[in-house]
């Protein structure tokens, strides 16, 4: 009996020792945050966790046939890639002409935000749900041919990430609206570099992007007003 209080002892010491590396140590929050709040102005092991399975839960709804909201899968993928921010990084890294905030929010004059500049979580994926709007808006725009939202979701994510103006003179764009989904996936791959470095990171992500291209099921009008209007809602 000793033996197994001292083990839940531990096991909740073990736990609360990860909240205050996640949320005090990672992201400079205090210890009584998490009990006001488990996901604002903290790097929280709660928000990750939860992130991580409502993108997995998205895939899965749309393997057996259920609802996908492809912005919101998106969402999380792009969470997930980029990690939390609290304070201004350079983005990327090695040089100081760009920085970004938040979930890869890249920092632009007028946006309220400096170099010296700090976030919340909360205000932080409140931002990116914005940031992504306009991508959204770009791929929608752009593609001409059915997608599924699996489809929709990959490349909100890739145009998040490479740009508005990059995704509309890529070569993937062009085999997508030419019919062949298939190469379109595989151009996923090009778009794995930094300053003309290839970056394991961004191949992974393009990997996982490319993964989630071809995990979908019935296409869909990616312009459709309606789907637009749920997605929105």
């Amino acid at each position: 009996m000793r033996k197994a209080t001292v083990f839940i002892l531990l096991t909740i010491g073990a736990f609360f020792g990860l909240i205050w590396w996640f949320d005090v140590e990672q992201a400079g929050g205090s210890f009584s945050d998490f009990f006001g709040d488990p996901v604002g102005q903290t790097q929280s092991l709660f928000s990750k966790i939860s992130a991580l399975f409502s993108g997995w839960f998205q895939q899965a709804s749309g393997a057996i046939g259920g609802n996908v909201n492809s912005v919101t899968l998106a969402a999380n993928k792009i969470a997930g890639f980029e990690s939390f921010s609290a304070k201004a990084y350079p983005d990327p890294a090695g040089q100081t002409a760009t920085y970004s905030i938040g979930y890869g929010h890249q920092i632009v004059p007028g946006d309220g935000f400096t170099t010296a500049s700090t976030i919340s979580e909360t205000d932080a994926l409140a931002l990116l749900q914005a940031d992504l709007d306009v991508y959204v808006n770009c791929v929608n725009n752009a593609v001409t041919v059915p997608l599924n939202p699996q489809q929709q979701a990959a490349l909100y994510s890739l145009c998040y990430n490479i740009g508005c103006n990059a995704f509309e003179n890529s070569s993937l764009l062009g085999d997508l609206n030419n019919g062949d989904y298939a190469s379109a996936q595989a151009q996923f791959a090009v778009w794995n570099q930094a300053g003309g470095e290839v970056l394991a990171a961004l191949s992974k992500r393009r990997a996982d992007e490319a993964a989630l291209f071809g995990s979908g099921g019935t296409l869909v009008d990616a312009s459709d007003a309606s789907i637009a209007a749920d997605e929105n809602a």
